[in-house]
C-alpha cells in the first residue's frame, strides 16, 4: 500500500479519472442508441401507448381502412366529395318522393310515354253555348270545376256557313274576367268568340278540358 501511495499524485488520478469517464459516456452512448424496428417485438405496441393523433394520413396505407373499421353513421355530407354517389352506387328504389325537392322533375326527366291517364287525376270537359244575334259578335265562356284548371278547349258555330266568322278560341282566368291573361296566370276557364253575319241569331259553343 506504501508503494501505491507513493505513486498517487494528482496526475495519476485525473487521468484514471478520465479514462473511466470515457468509458462509461460510451456505455451510456450506446445505451441511448435509436430503437429500430428490428428491436421492438411483434404486436408489443398497444392502443394505449399510442398518442391521441399521433397516426397522420401519411402512415396509413392505401385501401387499408376497410368497411368494418369504420363506425356506423360516421361518412357525414362534409366528408364526400361533390358529384361522389355515382348512380351505380344508389340503391334500386331508394330514392322516394320524400328525398325529391319541389319542382325537382322537370319536362327532360320524363320518359316519353310514361305519364298515363291514371296518373293525371280527375279529367273533365265542360261546355258552354250562347246565343249571338244577327249581325253582330258575341262569345261563349266556359270555368273548369273548382280545384281544377284548363288545359285545353275550343269552340264552333251550331251550324256551317261562310257567314259566321270564327274570331278567336283561348284560355281565360274565369268566365267571368274578360281580359287577357298575363305570363304565369292559371286558366279555369275557356272562351271562343265570333261574329255572326248571317241575318239571324246563331248559337256559338264553347268547351274546356280540365284536370287536377
Amino acid at each position: 500500500m506504501k508503494q501505491i501511495r507513493k505513486r498517487l499524485t494528482y496526475a495519476n488520478v485525473m487521468s484514471s479519472l478520465a479514462v473511466f469517464l470515457i468509458l462509461g459516456g460510451a456505455t451510456a452512448f450506446a445505451a441511448a442508441k435509436k430503437v429500430g424496428a428490428n428491436e421492438i417485438k411483434a404486436n408489443s405496441i398497444k392502443t394505449g401507448k399510442i398518442v391521441k393523433e399521433a397516426v397522420t394520413a401519411g402512415k396509413i396505407k392505401k385501401a387499408a381502412v376497410t368497411e368494418s373499421r369504420i363506425a356506423d353513421g360516421a361518412v357525414t355530407t362534409n366528408k364526400i366529395a361533390d358529384n361522389a354517389v355515382t348512380t351505380a352506387k344508389i340503391a334500386n328504389d331508394a330514392v322516394n318522393a320524400e328525398k325529391l325537392a319541389a319542382n325537382a322533375v322537370t319536362t327532360a326527366k320524363i320518359l316519353n310515354g310514361a305519364v298515363s291517364s291514371a296518373k293525371l287525376g280527375a279529367i273533365t270537359v265542360q261546355t258552354e253555348s250562347a246565343s249571338v244575334g244577327a249581325n253582330a259578335g258575341g262569345s261563349a265562356n266556359v270555368d273548369c270545376p273548382a280545384g281544377q284548371r284548363a288545359i285545353s278547349g275550343g269552340g264552333a258555330w251550331n251550324i256551317f256557313s261562310k257567314e259566321l266568322l270564327y274570331l278567336s278560341s283561348r284560355p281565360i282566368r274565369s268566365a267571368a274576367d274578360n281580359g287577357q291573361m298575363a305570363d304565369g296566370q292559371v286558366a279555369g276557364g275557356w272562351r271562343t268568340s265570333g261574329f255572326n253575319a248571317t241575318g239571324a241569331a246563331q248559337t256559338i259553343l264553347v268547351w274546356v278540358l280540365c284536370a287536377s
